[in-house]
């Protein structure tokens, strides 16, 4: 199994549910990433909670009173403490000491958590706005995975029949294969699908120049695949972030910290205390008596300043992996999704299978055929009582590439091809056809490429001929 295939399986394991409108680098930084930091969160947490974080040298004459040792460990533990380099002179008065004091070490668990939330604010702003571009990807994925399901057991109720008949007795006439009927959940998802298009190529078309160049219009055909890739930059925002409040956290140049870090663990000459993540720091408490205040300076280790500076070292290797993955899958959706002729070579492909090797196109022919002009018949009810001649030039129609061209420039533009893309990553290659050649049927009707003609002729339809 890949990994692209693991993060995916994990990302269905259900914590957002099974409809997959991004890809396995969006997995990573919306749900692995913080998986990673609330752990991270935890583990500290219960070390400070449940383990010795700090460890003090008391005076002689407390040494011998677990009291008073306990109570200087936990006053410690919640004050600021300052660390000074064993090379220096403790400063005399108490306002010269607060420039080397370090108190963030109590406030780890709260940054990681943080953090991860941070991580998941482009993807509750891409769950909570798409829906907003008036095809929502959720409901159509649903509804095509529905149908899918329909599909797989009408297949499955096919074959046992098919083996019972297979079993039935020599003498007897096997019973005739019933045909497959159209998926009644497929044309459903079509005509929602084909609404939304037909809406948003007549607004365009109102709407004349400024209609196509606004992007962010509802009605530009674009909305949605350029809200999913500003998702996606948010993403590269939120890592390059987390560099820089890391640096003003921990008051280092976290870009540098990873080797810097990695520098200083293979250095097995000589040991020294870390500056970003001391060991050794100094804590001043008061003790009061019946004449007057005394102030005690103890020095005390940070275990658990061992425990968090690992953390941070494998944050800066994850983080910096994530950016670098990010990248990649930024500029790989920003031409897999702009280009219109990968746009073209997508529909182009699936048009293809379907009619030559699935001959999945076109539909069977009904029953009984239809005479009457009834204008609310479907696309698919013209269709099926095509004739022979008919069905061979529409065909030809869907195989020429100027055709092809202009029904995803015009039709589909990125978002429907950004939907269509979505439905064959949830369900399979027959619905996903059974949607595509369906929305072809409606777009042929609309531009009035095929239509009904008035008349007593012995084809009640005609095609309509189009400049191509």
């Amino acid at each position: 199994m890949s990994i692209e295939a693991a993060v995916i399986a994990l990302a269905q394991f259900d914590f957002g549910g099974k409809i997959r409108d991004d890809d396995y680098i969006d997995v990573m930084n919306h749900l692995v990433t913080p998986g990673l930091l609330l752990l991270a969160a935890t583990a500290t947490y219960l070390k400070q909670l449940l383990g010795d974080p700090i460890h003090c040298w008391v005076p002689t004459e407390y040494k011998e009173r677990d009291n008073f040792l306990n109570y200087i460990e936990g006053y410690c533990w919640i004050t600021p403490m300052y660390n000074v380099p064993m090379e220096k002179e403790i400063p005399k008065l108490e306002e010269d000491r607060n420039d080397y004091t370090m108190g963030f070490y109590r406030w780890v668990s709260v940054c990681l958590l943080l953090q991860a939330l941070s991580f998941k604010l482009p993807h509750i702003l891409w769950k909570t706005w798409k829906g907003f571009s008036g095809m929502d990807p959720d409901r159509i994925i649903k509804m095509a995975a529905d149908g899918d399901m329909e599909e797989q057991e009408e297949d499955e109720d096919g074959g046992r029949n098919k083996e019972m008949r297979e079993r039935g007795t020599g003498g007897e006439p096997k019973e005739k294969e019933k045909k497959k009927t159209d998926n009644k959940k497929i044309g459903p998802v079509a005509a929602f699908i084909d609404r939304r298009l037909i809406t948003t190529f007549r607004r365009r078309k109102r709407g004349g120049i400024c209609a196509k160049l606004n992007v962010f219009s509802k009605s530009s055909g674009y909305f949605l695949t350029i809200f999913f890739l500003i998702v996606k930059l948010m993403y590269a925002v939120v890592i390059v972030a987390q560099f820089l409040v890391l640096s003003k956290f921990l008051k280092i140049n976290f870009f540098q910290y990873g080797v810097t870090a990695a520098m200083k663990q293979t250095d097995w000459t000589r040991w020294e205390d870390d500056e970003v993540f001391p060991r050794i720091a100094l804590c001043d408490f008061h003790i009061r008596q019946l004449q007057n205040i005394q102030t005690f300076t103890v020095q005390c280790v940070l275990s658990v300043n061992m425990f968090i500076e690992k953390i941070f070292m494998i944050q800066w290797v994850w983080f910096l992996f994530m950016l670098l993955l990010t990248s990649v899958g930024i500029f790989r959706s920003f031409v897999d999704k702009l280009s219109r002729y990968r746009r073209i070579l997508f529909i182009k492909k699936h048009l293809t299978i379907g009619q030559d090797f699935v001959e999945f196109w076109p539909p069977p022919r009904a029953f009984t055929p239809s005479t009457s002009l009834d204008k609310n018949r479907s696309p698919r009810d013209i269709f099926r009582n095509l004739s022979d001649k008919q069905r061979s030039h529409v065909k030809r129609l869907i195989r020429n590439e100027t055709f092809q061209r202009k029904f995803v420039r015009e039709y589909l533009q990125a978002d429907g091809v950004f939907i269509l893309k979505c439905i064959h990553n949830n369900t399979s290659n027959m619905v996903l056809m059974d949607i595509l050649f369906r929305l072809v049927e409606h777009y042929m009707v609309e531009q009035e490429l095929v239509h009904e003609q008035d008349g007593d002729g012995d084809d009640h339809l005609r095609l309509g001929s189009a400049t191509l």
